[in-house]
């Protein structure tokens, strides 16, 4: 409780809080399952892509990023 009280009066306190660390297993385990979407997305047919909104080029663009280049998940 005395802490809860500390942290709402402490701004550096609150955003640490609202932060979840995460782990390297949690880490490893988003490379791994990136490189699974990334390799599904070869397997597409160009009319699959063109279902779900993204050309052959695109493609092309995402299997070329590193395997810990993942911009939009949480860091």
């Amino acid at each position: 409780m005395e802490r809860s009280l500390h942290c709402l009066q402490n701004q550096q306190c609150q955003s640490a809080e609202k932060q979840p660390s995460i782990t390297w297993r949690e880490r490893i385990y988003r490379w791994y399952q990136l490189r699974r979407e990334r390799d599904s997305l070869r397997h597409l047919s160009d009319d699959m892509l063109k279902d779900i909104g993204i050309s052959r080029d695109d493609v092309q663009r995402e299997l070329r990023r590193p395997f810990w280049d993942d911009h939009g998940w949480r860091r």
